[in-house]
């Protein structure tokens, strides 16, 4: 078991100094190759849940992982802007990180243990994953709000699930929580600049 937590914590900063960077290089890639690149990241989710000895948290797949999904968010964050304005998305991305920390508190402090969520969690994985790509076909307004706010919800469950982990000494590599941790927070700030743009006022 490992104890050192802050080793996750560098390797959490590491991989959002990656995601930063490629976020950054993002700006450069053509728009027709983010689509492209958006399947290839959805290839690794599906096959890192099917397929046995493929893990999306691995050394080398995590880092192709962390560039890629920073190459397609340059286009996400800059839809935002432009369509509400930098300082709205810095607020945004603010209480995104407020939620982590508030969660990831009550994961620490008040819950004693909770490693019985991870089957909970990881259904509810397969849920938002279906449901996302059957959306994707049939594009429901309703359904892509009901995606939204369950992605958030899950997000925030894997979050104090993830806390609750390092608090109990349940996790054997720094490397992987850190990335884990990346991810939560990474994918809480999303939803909420969904949910933003859903009921945001534009400029």
């Amino acid at each position: 078991m490992v104890r050192d937590h802050g080793k996750v914590w560098l390797f959490f900063i590491y991989y959002w100094i990656i995601f930063g960077l490629s976020t950054y290089f993002g700006q450069f890639l053509p728009s027709e190759w983010r689509p492209s690149l958006s399947a290839a990241i959805f290839v690794i989710i599906m096959i890192s849940l099917f397929v046995r000895g493929f893990n999306r948290s691995g050394l080398i797949i995590s880092h192709v992982y962390a560039i890629l999904i920073g190459l397609v968010s340059y286009g996400t964050f800059e839809s935002f802007i432009n369509e509400f304005d930098e300082r709205i998305f810095y607020q945004v991305v603010l209480i995104g990180v407020i939620v982590f920390i508030f969660f990831g508190i009550i994961g620490y402090f008040l819950l004693k243990d909770i490693s019985s969520w991870g089957r909970i969690l990881f259904a509810g994985l397969l849920v938002l994953i279906f449901s996302s790509l059957l959306n994707f076909f049939i594009q429901l307004e309703w359904l892509a709000f009901g995606i939204t706010v369950f992605g958030l919800l899950l997000y925030i469950g894997y979050t104090m699930y993830d806390f609750n982990r390092m608090k109990n000494k349940k996790y054997s590599n720094a490397r992987v929580m850190g990335f884990n941790l990346f991810m939560d927070l990474l994918l809480i700030i999303k939803r909420i600049l969904q949910l933003y743009r859903r009921f945001g006022n534009k400029r």
